[in-house]
């Protein structure tokens, strides 16, 4: 060094990071966006499927020349779907006279005789609730969700269960680094 001065050469940092760490923020950020969202959907799913949201339709019906015995007598309305019915009036075609609900259960929407007297021809009338075609619709959509993902989980293999999971460390890694980063001007974060 011959009387002069010393030159330090400035180095210029590199502003887009480390192996583009801002792109792999950017990849893993979505990838966690998206994994957040299916979670929240499905938790909205199984809070649905369980929600009385939608109004039941409701219907009355007189069955005539029905019995009433040990053996049962299923509802004829029975089968739709979320099927409840509630015994109005029972008459005894025969002589018109009213049965007593004393005489008589109705379980599961089948009626039967309470008493040893069976009656062999009867009308019936019953008001019910059912599954409007809204809750039809809601609980098929919420079930083939919920099969949907039970279905996707269930058909991967573990490999693909050990990649996700390394996936996500890959993720607590790169966000802990960014997050201990130096805070000096013009510093980047290192992997």
């Amino acid at each position: 060094m011959k009387g002069g001065s010393l030159k330090i050469k400035n180095i210029s940092q590199n502003k887009c990071g480390v192996f583009g760490l801002t792109a792999v923020q950017t990849f893993f950020g979505s990838i966690l966006a998206i994994a957040l969202l299916a979670f929240v959907i499905v938790i909205i799913m199984g809070t649905l499927q369980s929600a009385d949201l939608v109004q039941s339709s409701t219907g009355t019906a007189t069955e005539t020349n029905k019995y009433i015995n040990i053996t049962g007598y299923t509802l004829g309305q029975s089968g739709l779907d979320g099927f409840t019915g509630t015994i109005t009036e029972i008459v005894n075609a025969t002589d018109g006279v009213v049965i007593a609900s004393g005489n008589y259960t109705l379980t599961d929407s089948v009626l039967y005789n309470a008493t040893a007297t069976n009656w062999a021809d009867v009308n019936v009338t019953y008001s019910y609730t059912y599954d409007s075609d809204a809750q039809n619709q809601l609980q098929s959509i919420t079930g083939n969700t919920s099969t949907g993902v039970t279905g996707f989980f269930n058909s991967i293999s573990p490999v693909y269960a050990i990649l996700a999971v390394l996936v996500i460390i890959l993720v607590l890694v790169v966000l802990v680094r960014v997050v201990q980063a130096p805070t000096a001007r013009g510093s980047t974060p290192q992997l």
